[in-house]
């Protein structure tokens, strides 16, 4: 280890975004870097298999190639190594829905279920990510839970977030009037982590993507004013 890489690290993270970025492209800066994502991928690996409170510093920096003294320094501590591992998964998700108010798929239930499986695809793509909030999210019901506070308020704004989008499908005439914004969007949340936590108990066997498809095809039938769903053409009324 290189302590004056390491004591240069320490100080450019208290220094601006773009500064740091810049200053990090070659060199020893460019190890730092290195080195932390070693461990926030060590950890994310750890905290999925074995969750947050039987994971050990040591264990992730063995599994990093490095020291628990050197995770420490640059992440401070197991539970500020937690929610740096959190936030580096949620970028995907956050990056996503800038995508999607972009092209204006917010609004649309369609396009909304749309999204919603090509994120489980992306999920599915990198499964260690998708156990570890599968695993994580049981631990956080604790209120002494490091993550409690971080899972709650995900768990808020996603409501919120499917609730103005429903609420706005609604507004457009595509989804029936009289439908509950918030109940349908608690319900989409719960029924898509328990059919991922499903997946996570039994991968080789449970079909996760045609699971979630099903359930997203019959809600669209249930409240789309046409009555059609994501697997074919709307059913003939008499």
């Amino acid at each position: 280890m290189s302590s004056e890489a390491d004591s240069q690290d320490s100080a450019d993270a208290q220094r601006s975004p773009t500064r740091t970025r810049r200053r990090r492209a070659t060199g020893p800066y460019a190890a730092a870097d290195a080195r932390r994502e070693a461990i926030a991928e060590a950890a994310t690996a750890c905290f999925a298999q074995s969750g947050y409170l039987s994971s050990s510093l040591a264990k992730i920096a063995a599994d990093a190639g490095t020291s628990a003294t050197v995770v420490v320094h640059h992440f401070g501590s197991k539970e500020r190594l937690l929610m740096a591992v959190l936030l580096r998964h949620e970028s995907h998700t956050a990056q996503r829905l800038l995508e999607l108010r972009e092209q204006g798929r917010l609004n649309s239930l369609r396009a909304l279920l749309d999204s919603a499986l090509e994120q489980t695809a992306y999920n599915l793509a990198h499964p260690g990510r998708l156990q570890l909030f599968v695993r994580l999210s049981a631990e956080a019901g604790d209120p002494e839970h490091p993550a409690h506070d971080y899972f709650v308020q995900r768990y808020r704004d996603a409501v919120e977030l499917l609730a103005q989008a429903l609420r706005a499908a609604i507004a457009a005439g595509e989804v029936r009037p009289g439908t509950d914004p918030e109940q349908v969007a608690k319900e989409l949340m719960a029924i898509s982590d328990g059919l991922q936590v499903q997946w996570a108990l039994d991968q080789e066997r449970f079909d996760l993507p045609g699971s979630i498809l099903g359930y997203y095809d019959r809600l669209s039938r249930a409240v789309s004013v046409s009555g059609a769903g994501l697997t074919g053409t709307a059913p003939q009324r008499t």
